[in-house]
Formats: structure tokens, sequence, C-alpha cells
């Protein structure tokens, strides 16, 4: 019985078992995200957004053999704590909720795992970890962030501002125009300087900066961005799931 959808949230227990049994279901892709603040414009699930848009385009290219598990929608985002609205886990939380979604799969027989990750404070972490994850679940297991699929020329080519991922400029506001639109809140408003209280200067400048970059943004944009991500992800999913 193949798999009625690639998320694993949608398919009764039946179908991911007999999938499993007849062998067709080999792979699991785990997202993370976060929930927080991306500047004045963008809704604050934005990475959590990205991450699950895209594992669904990698899994539907190798259908049936992988689903997409739940986003994990908080991250490490202490760095953001300045904005109300911004949640944050510690890194040890984060890692461990990130490992028992593994263990779980490993459990039921998924051998092949690809953690996908969509915001940068969960880089460092996850990279410091992912040996030892991988020697603890004795699984073949792989983890990228999804903008590693652009080299410099791409992004010289793509964004007037080259700036990828950068935090809700130009490159952050394309990919939300092309694939999920209805969260870009355009506002006429100018830079609320005087409501902002950022306590580091080099991240008050850097968010003034992306407020400004992206006006540069167009859906265009953002929907060759997407497409050059869910190749390259599809690709490594493929070489993933080689003998």
């Amino acid at each position: 019985m193949e798999l009625i959808s690639v998320l694993l949230e949608d398919n009764p227990r039946r179908v991911v078992r007999r999938a499993l049994a007849a062998g067709w279901l080999r792979a699991a892709i785990v997202p993370v995200g976060s929930t927080e603040q991306h500047n004045e414009h963008l809704a604050m699930g934005h990475d959590s957004n990205t991450v699950r848009w895209l594992a669904r385009r990698a899994a539907e290219d190798v259908f049936p053999a992988a689903v997409v598990c739940p986003v994990i929608p908080l991250g490490v985002s202490e760095h953001w704590m300045d904005h109300p609205g911004t949640l944050t886990l510690s890194p040890e939380t984060f890692l461990h909720v990130v490992y028992e979604i593994c263990d779980s799969l490993r459990r039921h027989g998924i051998a092949r795992i690809m953690i996908l990750n969509g915001h940068g404070g969960n880089r460092r972490p996850l990279e410091e970890k992912i040996e030892e994850f991988r020697s603890r679940l004795g699984v073949r297991l792989d983890c990228c962030s999804y903008w590693d699929a652009y080299p410099e020329q791409t992004r010289r080519e793509l964004l007037s501002t080259g700036e990828c991922p950068g935090h809700a400029g130009e490159f952050e506001t394309s990919v939300a125009l092309a694939a999920f639109p209805d969260t870009v809140h355009w506002s006429d408003e100018p830079y609320p300087q005087q409501e902002l209280r950022i306590a580091q200067a080099s991240r008050a400048a850097d968010d003034r900066r992306f407020f400004v970059g992206a006006r540069a943004a167009s859906a265009d944009k953002g929907q060759r961005l997407l497409d050059i991500a869910a190749r390259w992800l599809a690709d490594r999913m493929r070489r993933l799931l080689q003998d």
C-alpha cells in the first residue's frame, strides 16, 4: 500500500505499517525551523514554512520512499529575544527533541533520515552533535541547511543584495512571496527606530539593512531559488536512499 501523502501526519497507521513492511518507505525528512521575529513584514513562522515546503517537494520527488515528519517549529533563537513574539529553546532542549524524533523513526525501521534545517540559530548546535547522533542511532543520517544549495555565483546572479540567507531581507522575502505570499505583510510605515530596543549594535544595523533590502525581493526570484533548493535536496535524498 503506497502512502496517501508524503506528510507523515496525513497517513493512517495501516498505510505506514504496510509501506514499511513492503519496503517502499525507507527514509524520512525531519524539518527544523523556528518561531521568531522576521523583521516588520514576514510572519514569525517563516523558517518553519520554508522547510516544510522544501521537505515536501524533496519527498515527492522520491515518492513513496520518504515521509516528511511534522516541522519542529521552535529553535535556538536567544539572539532574537529583543523582539517580542520570538520563542526560543536552549540548544540542549532543541537537540534532545531532534534526537528523540530520529530515534522514534529508527525504532520503526527507518534507517535513512535527513535533518533539514531552516534557521540559522540551529545550525551550529546541529553541526556540533551530528556525528554523535550518527554513532548513537546507527542509521544513515544526513543534516543540512537548505541555503547550502546556493553557490556564491547563484547568490550574486539572483540577489541584488547578494545576501543569503540574511534575515527577512531580499532572500527570505523572495521565498515567501513565491511560496506563501499571504505571510508577507508589507507596510508603508518607516523603519520603527524609536520602538526597537536591540541590545547589540551590529544586530541593530543588520536589522535596518534587511528592512531596506527586503524591498528588492520578488516572487520570480523566490521561485527560482526554491526550485534550485528543491532539486538539490531531492538529489541528496536520492543519494541517501542508495544502497
